[in-house]
């Protein structure tokens, strides 16, 4: 089983009213995040199992875009209630596609998948409010 650390903190270095880590293109997302890679093949990338809010995507109404967002889990997508439980990094993407928005990082995937399944946000900054209560975990950095 995962443990939080002792002291427990936000998913993410960045508070639900800061706007999150952006980088302009997967090769840079990958570049800072190697162990948490999202997957630069399509096929590959459409198989991760992700939040898309019933096909409709997540509003960006964070950045102020208004694009429609999917919410991936890394590495692997997000775990089924069969699978092993990992550690990993949320973030929004447009449909796999550039910008890639850190909204969480070293904690567990199952969690996350909880959180937001649990209330079905259809808005980006909803997602990073139900993201905020998890503990970040001791890891690699991911």
């Amino acid at each position: 089983m995962i443990q939080p650390e002792t002291d427990p903190r936000r998913p993410s270095e960045t508070t639900v009213g800061e706007v999150p880590r952006r980088f302009a293109s997967a090769v840079a997302y990958n570049a800072a995040y190697p162990a948490c890679a999202l997957p630069s093949e399509p096929h590959e990338r459409n198989a991760l199992r992700g939040y898309h809010a019933a096909m409709a995507g997540v509003e960006d109404d964070v950045t102020g875009s208004g694009a429609s967002l999917t919410v991936e889990f890394l590495p692997g997508g997000a775990p089924t209630a069969a699978e092993p439980d990992r550690l990993g990094t949320v973030v929004a993407t447009h449909w796999g596609q550039p910008p890639v928005l850190v909204l969480a990082e070293f904690v567990s995937l199952h969690a996350a998948w909880k959180a937001i399944t649990g209330h079905w946000p259809t808005r980006l900054s909803d997602v990073r409010v139900a993201l905020a209560a998890l503990p970040a975990y001791p890891g690699p950095q991911c």
